[in-house]
Protein backbone atom coordinates (compact mmCIF):
# COMPACT_ATOMS: atom_id res chain seq x y z
CA UNK A 1 0.00 0.00 0.00
CA UNK A 2 1.31 3.43 -1.03
CA UNK A 3 1.35 6.19 1.68
CA UNK A 4 0.72 9.75 -0.44
CA UNK A 5 2.51 12.37 1.53
CA UNK A 6 0.28 14.90 0.03
CA UNK A 7 -2.13 16.73 2.28
CA UNK A 8 -5.62 16.43 1.19
CA UNK A 9 -7.49 19.90 0.27
CA UNK A 10 -9.49 21.82 3.07
CA UNK A 11 -12.46 20.89 1.46
CA UNK A 12 -11.79 16.56 1.58
CA UNK A 13 -10.44 17.14 4.78
CA UNK A 14 -13.44 18.42 5.77
CA UNK A 15 -15.67 15.41 3.95
CA UNK A 16 -13.65 13.36 5.33
CA UNK A 17 -14.03 14.61 8.79
CA UNK A 18 -17.36 14.87 8.30
CA UNK A 19 -17.40 10.96 7.21
CA UNK A 20 -15.65 9.91 10.24
CA UNK A 21 -17.83 12.05 12.91
CA UNK A 22 -21.05 9.44 11.35
CA UNK A 23 -18.82 6.47 11.74
CA UNK A 24 -18.25 7.30 15.29
CA UNK A 25 -22.04 8.80 15.87
CA UNK A 26 -22.97 5.71 13.93
CA UNK A 27 -21.83 3.36 17.09
CA UNK A 28 -23.33 5.38 19.68
CA UNK A 29 -26.89 3.14 19.09
CA UNK A 30 -24.82 0.14 18.87
CA UNK A 31 -23.06 1.00 22.41
CA UNK A 32 -26.44 2.24 24.02
CA UNK A 33 -28.45 -1.14 23.14
CA UNK A 34 -25.73 -2.71 24.36
CA UNK A 35 -25.47 -0.07 27.64
CA UNK A 36 -28.63 -1.39 28.11
CA UNK A 37 -28.63 -4.89 27.45
CA UNK A 38 -25.69 -5.17 30.37
CA UNK A 39 -27.64 -2.93 32.72
CA UNK A 40 -31.07 -4.99 32.60
CA UNK A 41 -28.73 -8.31 33.21
CA UNK A 42 -26.82 -6.77 35.86
CA UNK A 43 -29.21 -4.99 37.73
CA UNK A 44 -27.99 -1.93 37.52
CA UNK A 45 -29.57 1.57 36.61
CA UNK A 46 -31.20 2.80 33.44
CA UNK A 47 -29.26 4.14 30.28
CA UNK A 48 -31.12 7.39 30.88
CA UNK A 49 -30.43 7.59 34.77
CA UNK A 50 -27.08 6.60 33.85
CA UNK A 51 -27.13 9.43 31.36
CA UNK A 52 -27.85 11.78 34.06
CA UNK A 53 -24.89 10.41 36.08
CA UNK A 54 -22.14 10.80 33.52
CA UNK A 55 -23.12 14.53 33.10
CA UNK A 56 -22.41 15.38 36.99
CA UNK A 57 -19.13 12.93 36.83
CA UNK A 58 -17.59 16.46 36.08
CA UNK A 59 -19.01 19.23 37.86
CA UNK A 60 -22.83 19.63 39.57
CA UNK A 61 -25.10 21.07 36.72
CA UNK A 62 -27.71 23.33 36.34
CA UNK A 63 -31.39 21.49 35.69
CA UNK A 64 -31.20 23.26 32.50
CA UNK A 65 -28.20 22.50 31.06
CA UNK A 66 -28.32 18.96 32.51
CA UNK A 67 -31.34 18.66 30.31
CA UNK A 68 -29.71 20.07 26.93
CA UNK A 69 -26.47 17.86 27.71
CA UNK A 70 -28.86 14.33 27.26
CA UNK A 71 -30.73 16.04 24.59
CA UNK A 72 -33.64 15.54 26.93
CA UNK A 73 -36.52 17.80 28.06
CA UNK A 74 -36.64 19.85 31.23
CA UNK A 75 -39.70 17.36 32.71
CA UNK A 76 -37.95 14.54 31.87
CA UNK A 77 -34.69 15.55 33.22
CA UNK A 78 -36.74 16.56 36.39
CA UNK A 79 -38.53 12.89 36.58
CA UNK A 80 -35.18 11.01 36.56
CA UNK A 81 -33.65 13.82 39.17
CA UNK A 82 -36.70 12.52 41.36
CA UNK A 83 -35.58 8.80 41.09
CA UNK A 84 -31.86 9.33 41.49
CA UNK A 85 -32.68 11.40 44.34
CA UNK A 86 -34.63 9.18 45.96
CA UNK A 87 -32.35 6.60 45.60
CA UNK A 88 -29.40 8.63 46.88
CA UNK A 89 -27.53 9.19 43.84
CA UNK A 90 -27.70 12.82 43.37
CA UNK A 91 -29.08 15.94 45.32
CA UNK A 92 -30.38 19.02 44.56
CA UNK A 93 -29.57 22.46 46.09
CA UNK A 94 -30.02 26.48 45.23
CA UNK A 95 -27.94 28.06 43.01
CA UNK A 96 -26.21 30.17 45.08
CA UNK A 97 -26.52 33.32 42.90
CA UNK A 98 -30.07 32.41 41.80
CA UNK A 99 -32.08 30.65 44.37
CA UNK A 100 -34.81 30.35 41.61
CA UNK A 101 -32.22 28.03 39.98
CA UNK A 102 -31.49 24.14 40.76
CA UNK A 103 -28.83 22.61 40.80
CA UNK A 104 -27.50 18.86 40.49
CA UNK A 105 -25.02 17.14 42.11
CA UNK A 106 -23.99 13.21 41.88
CA UNK A 107 -23.37 11.97 45.46
CA UNK A 108 -20.39 9.20 46.33
CA UNK A 109 -23.29 6.80 45.84
CA UNK A 110 -23.89 7.87 42.32
CA UNK A 111 -20.14 7.91 41.91
CA UNK A 112 -19.86 4.36 43.10
CA UNK A 113 -22.89 3.38 40.93
CA UNK A 114 -21.91 5.24 37.68
CA UNK A 115 -18.36 3.64 38.41
CA UNK A 116 -20.20 -0.23 38.61
CA UNK A 117 -21.69 0.24 34.80
CA UNK A 118 -18.82 1.35 33.24
CA UNK A 119 -17.36 -1.62 34.91
CA UNK A 120 -20.05 -3.78 33.65
CA UNK A 121 -19.47 -2.32 29.96
CA UNK A 122 -15.74 -2.98 29.63
CA UNK A 123 -16.21 -6.69 29.20
CA UNK A 124 -19.05 -6.73 26.85
CA UNK A 125 -17.11 -3.87 24.67
CA UNK A 126 -14.33 -5.79 25.50
CA UNK A 127 -15.20 -8.90 23.38
CA UNK A 128 -16.01 -6.58 20.34
CA UNK A 129 -12.54 -5.40 20.33
CA UNK A 130 -11.31 -8.82 20.55
CA UNK A 131 -12.58 -9.76 17.20
CA UNK A 132 -10.21 -7.05 15.65
CA UNK A 133 -6.24 -7.70 14.72
CA UNK A 134 -3.51 -6.47 16.95
CA UNK A 135 -2.96 -4.04 14.51
CA UNK A 136 -6.29 -2.74 14.15
CA UNK A 137 -6.13 -2.56 18.28
CA UNK A 138 -2.97 -0.71 18.51
CA UNK A 139 -4.14 1.92 15.91
CA UNK A 140 -7.67 2.21 17.57
CA UNK A 141 -5.60 2.97 21.26
CA UNK A 142 -3.92 5.83 19.36
CA UNK A 143 -6.91 7.13 17.65
CA UNK A 144 -8.99 7.38 20.59
CA UNK A 145 -6.61 8.89 22.57
CA UNK A 146 -5.94 11.68 20.22
CA UNK A 147 -9.33 11.92 20.10
CA UNK A 148 -9.95 12.15 23.91
CA UNK A 149 -7.58 14.74 24.09
CA UNK A 150 -8.95 16.46 21.31
CA UNK A 151 -12.30 16.35 23.46
CA UNK A 152 -10.15 17.47 26.88
CA UNK A 153 -8.55 20.24 24.94
CA UNK A 154 -9.92 24.26 24.92
CA UNK A 155 -12.06 25.56 21.89
CA UNK A 156 -9.13 27.71 20.45
CA UNK A 157 -6.82 24.74 20.89
CA UNK A 158 -9.52 22.32 18.98
CA UNK A 159 -10.18 24.27 16.63
CA UNK A 160 -6.71 24.88 15.24
CA UNK A 161 -6.05 21.13 14.83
Amino acid sequence: MTVSTQRPSPRAAATEDVRLAGLLLSLLPRIGKLAAQVAHEHGAISLERARILWQLTESPRRSGELAQRCGLTPASVSELVDLLERDGLVRRSEDSTDRRVVVVEITPRGRREIGRVGELMRAPVAKVLAGLSADKRARLAVALSDLQDSFAAPKETANAR
